[in-house]
């Protein structure tokens, strides 16, 4: 199926899903992630463990070698930052990507 107006194809479903929600679900999984290292576990083990997390997520968007290490980076320190686990931040970021992006397509 193809737009009339450009003749370029439409945009599968699971695409069109990615983009709609894609982004909230990735802060959802990081969100979690902040909210299993809580207390004392985030303080020795939240760096690797949202490092690790940040990295494979940043790999399923498809950034770059630098951006993943910078996207690990940051979600490392998310996750050890005493106090993140009560505010969503990641998925109010997914979400404010998404609703500042646009529509797909």
């Amino acid at each position: 199926m193809t737009d009339l107006e450009t003749d370029v194809p439409s945009p599968t479903l699971p695409q069109r899903l990615h983009f709609a929600i894609g982004p909230v679900v990735g802060g959802l999984i990081l969100d979690t992630v902040d909210l299993a290292t809580f207390g004392p576990i985030g303080v020795y083990f939240g760096f690797l463990i949202g490092s690790l997390v940040g990295y494979w997520l940043s790999t399923l968007y498809g950034f770059a070698t630098r951006g993943r290490l910078l996207w690990a980076a940051i979600a490392g320190v998310y996750c050890t930052i005493p106090m993140t686990e009560a505010l969503p931040l990641a998925t109010s970021i997914g979400a404010l990507h998404r609703l500042i992006k646009g529509r797909a397509g």
